[in-house]
């Protein structure tokens, strides 16, 4: 499911957003400096502010998506993950934010099918296209806490 080239990509995303973010805020925390200096308070003001909520947004809706999806990639593929093997039950259409990722619940059996107990809840990436997996297919998952890595048919 992911690859190498995938974390790259990511990383390569975050440096354009830092630069095209940054350059902004440089030339933002130059007018503040300059007021400063000039003192010029009502402009030191209003820049601070501007460069403040700006920089929150930029964050909160720029920046933090992309860290938080690369961080969800180096963790399947370079961090501690296990293998499982269980019979697909369910693939909720809802999307959930885990972690700052959207995630697609997916119900898993390792034990009888009937019996509750041996469900588990995993979670697949949205930004994938999803499965088509069939009620009682037999899947070998390699997962990281409780996101799927990657699959494939148990023959």
């Amino acid at each position: 499911m992911y690859t190498e080239q995938d974390y790259q990509a990511n990383r390569k995303q975050l440096t354009n957003r830092l630069i095209a973010a940054g350059i902004p805020a440089v030339l933002l925390l130059a007018v503040v400096i300059a007021s400063f200096v000039i003192r010029i308070k009502w402009l030191t003001m209003l820049s601070t502010i501007i460069l403040c909520v700006c920089g929150l947004f930029v964050y909160s809706m720029l920046l933090f998506p992309v860290i938080a999806y690369g961080r969800h990639l180096h963790d399947v593929l370079y961090g501690r993950t296990h293998t499982m093997t269980a019979a697909f039950k369910a693939l909720e259409d809802n999307r959930v934010l885990r972690d700052g990722v959207e995630f697609y619940p997916v119900i898993v059996n390792v034990g009888r099918m009937d019996d509750e107990e041996d469900d588990r809840l995993l979670y697949f990436d949205a930004n994938l296209s999803r499965p088509q997996w069939q009620i009682g297919d037999s899947l070998n998952f390699v997962i990281h806490d409780k996101s799927i890595g990657n699959w494939a048919y148990n023959c």
